[in-house]
């Protein structure tokens, strides 16, 4: 069987991974949510930060006005993503042929993270599967033994252009670290002219790409400051986080302090080492093939976008490194293909397959332990913004409706209404005179809140007040003098 048809054979697991761990109706989380709503049939997007990208709410367009069902939505995610990891590492079968592709693809597809996002209204997949075609695609164009493609140079261009409406940041650091490979190989008379049309390709499309983002700033923000300023602006100092991120190997999805993160986890810490291991093997045998290009450029562009999460002024979460896992699954998989290399001469051709099933195994059975670890939690989390949502439709409201607190973008996406999401003590601390306002124009408003956080909100304290199914859960509602669509099912203060 040929790498090709091997690396099909991956992209369908991965589809069935996707169906059998993660049922297709767990609830949206909060991003999701927001993304979701941008192009909702309803028509009421949630509140969009500066620091986001259209690229998720585009991917997903195609459904979500056509439909609410989160079914439909996380099935046609699995067929997107797992089409893309085929297209993605499909690419590399041109500079790195042989079974090292497939078996990167399986790596990288075996990644907790990559399962659980894989059918996710989230960014940060998606800039992974495009990070590895970049870099595939360059490599191919710059590297070229003969005269570069039209096709490739238009790949690279398209590639480099969509990629910033994701994770404009992480495109950043993806198109610097290959253009700094790229000038690299510029220095070699054999690479120059290639590598030039490359970089030119990749230029021109990082122009389009980046283009469209800084145009929105100036059309939306003000320009490209101010744009910086609010997306970061819940930013603490830039520091290293190479700790929290070790510490979140094996979850949760998202931290902010190494007590948050979790303790070590040594099983996550032998899988760091061995990966690290194999890693430097594949480098080793690719130098010593002589064809070190396809080993050492996945290897840096992996370390500069990971760079760029290991010291930042953010938060930690394991989905963050998806594309430098993307990327080092090559190199990893190239050990593999080493040490197998080296029983085989001993043995028959069957112990050098078998022990890259056992690394792969291994691999997986890690992988799977912290995949259904984080899934439980999530489930819960997911199904109270459900109850919440139903609780509210049984309390009744008007349209049209702004839910305001907690959870309030998934809220609202079930509602069909326009959400404002708060976290923490943030919570209700929004100028009186919007959420006044919305009501004085005919919005039915609900602000959702936890506890006693209402308090920082005098406000509200002629609204009546509704306890929910979930514990020490609230909504003050305010529907002007209108009658609610829904009549009210829950007592004030409580249960009916």
């Amino acid at each position: 069987m040929g790498p090709e048809s091997l690396l099909a054979i991956v992209a369908i697991g991965y589809a069935v991974a996707q169906l059998f761990l993660i049922a297709p109706g767990m609830g949206l989380g909060y991003d999701e949510a927001v993304y979701a709503s941008q192009f909702s049939r309803h028509g009421n997007p949630a509140a969009y930060h500066a620091s986001r990208g259209w690229g998720t709410p585009l991917l997903v367009a195609p459904v979500v006005m056509l439909t609410d069902s989160v079914e439909a939505l996380r099935i046609y995610l699995t067929l997107v993503s797992s089409l893309l990891l085929f297209l993605s590492f499909r690419v590399w079968l041109a500079v790195r042929p042989g079974y090292a592709v497939p078996l990167a693809a399986a790596l990288f597809a075996g990644c907790w993270t990559t399962v659980f996002y894989g059918n996710e209204v989230m960014p940060n997949l998606y800039t992974a599967f495009g990070t590895v075609a970049l870099t595939g695609l360059v490599l191919r164009a710059a590297a070229a033994r003969e005269p570069v493609g039209r096709t490739t140079l238009a790949a690279v261009a398209v590639v480099a252009a969509v990629l910033p409406l994701f994770r404009p940041s992480d495109a950043m650091a993806v198109v610097v670290s290959i253009a700094g490979v790229t000038a690299v190989m510029m220095l070699s008379r054999r690479w120059r002219r290639t590598a030039a049309l490359a970089m030119g390709a990749l230029a021109a499309g990082s122009a389009v790409g980046f283009g469209q983002w800084v145009l929105e700033s100036v059309l939306k923000y003000g320009g490209v400051v101010p744009r910086l300023e609010l997306a970061t602006y819940s930013f603490g100092t830039t520091k290293w986080l190479v700790d929290n991120h070790v510490r979140a190997l094996d979850g949760p999805m998202f931290c902010a302090t190494p007590a948050a993160c979790g303790p070590v986890p040594p099983s996550a810490l032998g899988w760091l080492a061995g990966a690290a291991l194999l890693a430097a093997i594949g480098l080793v045998a690719a130098w010593k093939r002589g064809d070190w290009l396809t080993a050492v450029a996945p290897a840096v562009v992996g370390a500069g976008i990971a760079g760029a999460y290991l010291y930042h002024p953010g938060f930690t979460a394991p989905r963050y490194l998806l594309p430098a896992y993307g990327l080092w699954a090559l190199v990893v998989a190239e050990g593999v293909l080493r040490s197998a290399a080296a029983v085989r001469p001993r043995t028959r051709v069957a112990s050098a397959v078998a022990c890259c099933a056992l690394v792969l195994a291994a691999h997986v059975y890690v992988q799977h332990r912290y995949l259904m670890a984080n899934l439980v939690p999530t489930e819960s989390s997911r199904e109270r913004s459900t109850l919440l949502a139903e609780d509210l439709r049984a309390i009744g409201y008007g349209r049209p409706c702004l839910v305001y607190g907690l959870n309030a973008p998934q809220i609202a996406h079930s509602l069909g209404c326009e959400s404002i999401g708060v976290s923490g003590e943030k919570l209700l601390r929004a100028s009186s005179y919007y959420i006044e306002d919305k009501v004085k124009s005919g919005y039915s408003v609900m602000v959702v809140y936890q506890g006693t956080t209402d308090r920082n909100a005098s406000y509200l304290s002629g609204w009546p007040k509704y306890s929910l199914s979930s514990r020490d859960w609230y909504v003050r509602v305010n529907n002007g003098d209108r009658r609610p669509e829904a009549p009210g099912v829950l007592s004030e203060g409580g249960r009916g």
